[in-house]
């Protein structure tokens, strides 16, 4: 016997949430994915991939998304509505940036 469930269930793919937050922090930051690959210290053609859903990061990677965003890694990875409180704040806490 099938119990339904009242909670609601986010169908979105940690690769969709993923991707729409990549683009909405280079947004937040003005940055282009070249600009973030730099502060990330990986390709811009790995960013463009990331954004495109082609490719699947490693953890590696993903902790250096973040880090170069300025959030903690699983920011990256919660749908864009959850995450955007923490991206904007991550505008706050980069060195040098005028908002």
């Amino acid at each position: 016997m099938k119990v339904k469930s009242k909670v609601k269930v986010n169908l979105r793919s940690s690769r969709s949430c993923l991707a729409a937050n990549l683009r909405a922090a280079r947004s937040l930051h003005s940055w282009s994915q070249e600009e973030l690959a730099l502060e990330c210290g990986l390709k811009r053609t790995y960013i463009g991939a990331l954004e495109r859903m082609e490719v699947n990061p490693g953890i590696d990677n993903l902790d250096k998304l973040a880090a170069g965003i300025g959030v903690l890694s699983h920011v990256l990875l919660l749908s864009p509505e959850q995450a955007h409180g923490t991206l904007y704040k991550s505008l706050k806490s980069t060195p040098g940036l005028m908002i």
